[in-house]
């Protein structure tokens, strides 16, 4: 049985793990959004971020953003539905 971290998931699989160059990209896009259009006082961009990336997402049916991060065509759907989000576009 695989051992759970300190967020209570299993760790991650070698298919889990974001490439480096697309979590700052990723992470630098949502700290832009929130300095725009939020209360970026107090917000930890990359641990949202981390969190967002494992959870199912309507927009994707369901998946996890996560399985998407392999392909230049997946990083760009994940970068829209989160750019959608500073517009209030529900995801």
């Amino acid at each position: 049985m695989a051992k759970a971290h300190d967020s209570g998931k299993t760790p991650l699989s070698a298919q889990d793990e974001v490439p480096a160059e697309v979590m700052e990209a990723l992470v630098a896009l949502v700290q832009r959004m929130v300095a725009e259009s939020g209360d970026p006082i107090g917000f930890d961009a990359r641990q949202w971020l981390n969190r967002w990336l494992r959870g199912p997402v309507p927009a994707l049916g369901g998946r996890l953003p996560v399985e998407f991060l392999h392909t230049p065509d997946g990083v760009v759907q994940i970068t829209r539905i989160l750019a959608g989000m500073q517009t209030g576009a529900y995801q």
